[in-house]
């Protein structure tokens, strides 16, 4: 079973645990991480019909679940408001903990409710898409969207325990496990190691949903993620490498209306655009590796949507007197942030779209 400890400047532990069939040992690895008195849980209703045998299981530990449907079009301050009208109705107090099963818009909402609700309580991240593994629901960056552009609003607040059941893969769509290979593939790049080529060698088995290929991607990523974030929680410096493929990707998001490309579709064009300004030697292993990632949606936007996300570029959180802050590549493993014009920009985003 491997188990992460991670430990943060700011005092904040999580606890990561990965292990088949974990979902069922919820309540114990929660009293494990001194999670205890009253508990809200707080779940994806897709998730409810799925996995609902599994779920109402729970009910002893942790009542009955908030059952919310979620998308990122949903992902607003009115879906946060509820969760935390829940909690208060299920007379969660100080003591108490929330717990959110779900993908990444879920445990965003979830984190989120928990960081602001009494001015904050602990919480516990049962992440069940590959996507949301290995990127939103470790790391504390929880929070919610503006009609703007993604993620405008939110707070760091790192859950107590966060739990990978790579049973709760097995229920996705082939679409929703390639979205997740995108943010794998981030990671590899991104980082030294052997992920890679783990990556080279099993990506299409990984999308086929063969647990053998899955569950190691899961852990070489979220040991990259946990190496940065440890290292930087509220992104000061190298957390910003995590963004690597997000500055393209956020903008694909908002200028669709997070209707039309999935999270680590958006991403993985994202990826192909920060490759386009990277000045790595390697740049075509590295392209052939992202274009082995599926799009379904269609790439082809029209001039209007295509200047929304040059916009919402500008716009983006970290964007700075004009400059955007961009990350690329100068070689596998070497990610540096830069800034760059709003042509570079515009260069970018052909690349990813071409």
């Amino acid at each position: 079973m491997p188990m992460l400890e991670v430990e943060f400047a700011s005092g904040a532990r999580t606890t990561c645990v990965i292990e088949p069939g974990a979902l069922s040992r919820l309540p114990q690895l929660c009293a494990q991480a001194g999670l205890k008195g009253t508990a809200g849980l707080v779940c994806d209703a897709r998730l409810m019909q799925l996995h609902r045998e599994a779920l109402l299981a729970l009910r002893p530990a942790f009542g009955d679940p908030l059952a919310r449907p979620v998308s990122e079009a949903r992902k607003t301050l009115a879906e946060v408001e509820a969760i935390c009208e829940t909690l208060s109705a299920r007379g969660v107090q100080r003591d108490g903990f929330v717990v959110a099963i779900g993908g990444g818009v879920l445990t965003d909402l979830a984190g989120f409710a928990a960081a602001i609700y009494l001015r904050g309580v602990p919480w516990a991240s049962v992440p069940s898409t590959l996507l949301a593994q290995v990127d939103a629901g470790f790391g504390g960056k929880t929070g919610a969207n503006l009609r703007a552009a993604k993620n405008l609003i939110g707070a760091f607040h790192q859950p107590r325990l966060v739990v990978c059941d790579p049973l709760l893969l097995t229920t996705l769509p082939e679409r929703e496990r390639w979205s997740g290979l995108a943010e794998v593939v981030k990671c590899a790049l991104i980082a030294p190691g052997d992920l890679l080529d783990r990556c080279e060698r099993d990506l299409e088995k990984a999308a086929a949903g063969d647990p053998a290929a899955l569950a190691p991607l899961v852990e070489g990523a979220v040991r990259v993620k946990a190496r940065i974030v440890s290292a930087d929680e509220r992104e000061g410096g190298v957390r910003a490498f995590l963004n690597f493929g997000h500055t393209v990707g956020h903008a694909l998001e908002a200028a669709t209306e997070y209707t039309h490309f999935t999270h680590g579709e958006a991403v993985a064009l994202g990826l192909k655009g920060a490759l386009a300004l990277s000045p790595l030697a390697e740049k075509e292993r590295a392209l052939r590796l992202v274009e082995r990632l599926r799009v379904a949606a269609s790439r082809s936007l029209d001039a209007d949507r295509r200047e929304a996300a040059l916009q919402a570029m500008s716009r983006d959180k970290k964007a700075r007197a004009g400059r955007i802050r961009f990350v690329v590549l100068d070689a596998l493993g070497a990610p540096r942030l830069t800034e760059v014009s709003p042509a570079e920009c515009a260069r970018a985003l052909a690349e990813a779209l071409s």
